[in-house]
């Protein structure tokens, strides 16, 4: 067999298996703002923008528990392929 490159159109691998892990993740925002602002990494959080900040919508609760929220895997059983496409879209 002769191998064929990633993308090659007759290659098998097409590159949409896509997942968001949603791990122990804490919203202490009850009744704030739902627009924030923050540095690329997230921090520096702000209702203000700022030079090179980026938008973020965070909802207005707080939920805060006991334990540790589960971690949730998301998009994971979706298709994302079709003809002709191939990583890295």
């Amino acid at each position: 067999m002769t191998p064929v490159s990633y993308d090659d159109p007759r290659s098998p691998f097409n590159g949409v298996k896509r997942e968001f892990y949603f791990n122990q993740t804490p919203i202490s925002n009850r009744g704030g703002s739902t627009i924030w602002y923050t540095d690329p990494f997230g921090n520096n959080a702000q209702t203000t923008p700022f030079t090179g900040s980026i938008k973020q919508y965070i909802a207005p609760i707080d939920n805060s528990r006991p334990y540790a929220l589960e971690s949730n895997a998301i998009g994971a059983t979706r298709y994302y392929g079709g003809n002709g496409v191939h990583a890295p879209n």
